[in-house]
């Protein structure tokens, strides 16, 4: 849900659509983590976000920064990381999900047709976009990319650092991940300014903390990373950063920084909860289907994917602790190469999947459903699998062969429609075995 006021907005601020768009797809790939057999939804999120990224009301703003630059109105080869690097996270986390590389070979294009303009086609791909990324920062004495025209911000940075550490697995290579995020001695701090060589340290805020400490451990060294908790410095409330929008972070650090829960995060999932807490009835037919975080501003769905993005990350904990660091070293789509069933085709979001696992040592696939519509009497879902390797064994659900049925579908794929006896049901359990 992305609202119309985000698009509306200057495109200038934290309120700018392209926040949103990427951390609704960087939540979708935590979803597709938590069902990893299960990625549909997840696969059809980042793509949506990737093509709404490419339209050029997300980017268009450039011509307030870059008009006068010889490259314009290309958007990510000079400067703009605040737009490039989430660009290239959600394209390489697309990639690991789906094993689909047409962004790649087929490339993408940027098309200015903005005012009274002469159109023009920029043709770009994942690699291209990476290595226009790597460029500058090879150039760069600080090793960042300017967000807006000559300042330097540390808040962008960790995301292209995590689009080549992707990019990288997703291709069995080693040609971007190894670029530092300092150079020279001049380690990387909140603010530089690139004509003077001068780091703005008084320049800070809350928000900035949380979001640079929320993805710097999903690339660096976690224990780097944990020392920035403990150094001092200012704290201010500077660059229209909200208090929910700020606090909205705080889950995501804690879970990489502490494996043990503080009092401070129950209070803080309270604090939205009764403050900004929205039960959603999307199509108006009397059932709460989805829940949000209404904040009556541009950052509610920013807010709603951070706070989402924490909860699944778990209790804290260890297994918490590595959870966005495992994402964004896995590729997800070798499961289905190495020969595992996916779940296909479910009724989302009538429909909505808490697990889908597969596991191999029992060749067993569990699978759970929900929903919150009880007058839904019977929905369906696919199943495909390698039948050269695997054959349907057993199907039960809630531990009984009844109150479904399966139809072969294709040499590979199965059908399961299933039925609820009671109005009342609103959750249910697959579990089915090969051989």
């Amino acid at each position: 849900m992305v609202g119309k006021k985000n698009y509306d907005s200057p495109q200038f601020d934290l309120g700018s659509i392209r926040y949103s768009l990427a951390h609704i797809g960087y939540t979708a790939a935590a979803l597709a983590y938590r069902t990893p057999n299960y990625l549909e939804l997840a696969i059809k999120i980042l793509k949506d976000s990737i093509e709404r990224m490419l339209n050029i009301k997300v980017w268009g703003y450039i011509d307030r920064y870059w008009k006068n630059v010889h490259t314009f109105p290309d958007p990510v080869c000079h400067e703009n990381i605040m737009y490039s690097s989430h660009l290239l996270q959600l394209l390489t986390l697309y990639e690991s999900l789906s094993g689909d590389f047409t962004y790649d070979m087929d490339g993408f294009d940027f098309i200015w047709d903005k005012d009274n303009d002469r159109i023009t086609k920029i043709h770009y791909s994942t690699t291209k976009l990476a290595y226009a990324i790597c460029y500058q920062m090879n150039e760069e004495s600080s090793a960042g990319v300017s967000c807006e025209p000559e300042w330097v911000y540390t808040i962008c940075q960790n995301h292209p650092h995590i689009g080549f550490k992707l990019y990288d697995i997703v291709r069995n290579k080693h040609a971007l991940e190894d670029i530092p995020m300092f150079k020279e001695d001049r380690y990387f701090k909140m603010l530089y300014y690139r004509p003077t060589h001068t780091w703005i340290p008084y320049f800070a805020a809350t928000g900035n903390d949380g979001w640079a400490l929320a993805w710097m451990s999903s690339w660096f060294d976690h224990n780097e990373t944990s020392n920035f908790i403990y150094s001092g410095g200012y704290i201010g409330d500077r660059m229209q950063f909200s208090k929910w929008l700020a606090t909205s972070f705080y889950p995501i650090v804690e879970k990489q920084c502490s494996i043990e829960v503080t009092e401070k995060l129950n209070c803080t999932y309270l604090w939205f909860d009764n403050n900004f807490g929205t039960f959603l009835d999307t199509d108006n037919d009397g059932y709460f289907e989805s829940y949000y975080y209404e904040t009556n501003t541009m950052f509610s769905n920013w807010v709603t994917t951070n706070v989402l993005l924490s909860l699944l990350m778990g209790e804290n904990g260890y297994n918490a602790r590595e959870f966005l660091r495992n994402i964004y070293n896995t590729k997800f789509y070798q499961k289905f190469l190495d020969h595992e069933p996916e779940v296909l085709a479910v009724e989302y979001p009538l429909i909505r999947v808490s697990r889908a696992q597969y596991d191999s040592n029992r060749k067993q696939l569990l699978i759970n459903f929900n929903t919150e519509k009880s007058m839904i009497l019977s929905t369906k879902f696919e199943i495909k699998y390698p039948n050269l390797i695997l054959n349907v064994s057993n199907i039960t659900r809630d531990g009984f062969d009844s109150g479904f049925t399966m139809n072969q579908i294709s040499n590979d794929g199965i059908r399961i429609e299933y039925y609820y006896s009671s109005m009342d049901k609103q959750e249910t359990e697959f579990n089915i075995l090969f051989y």
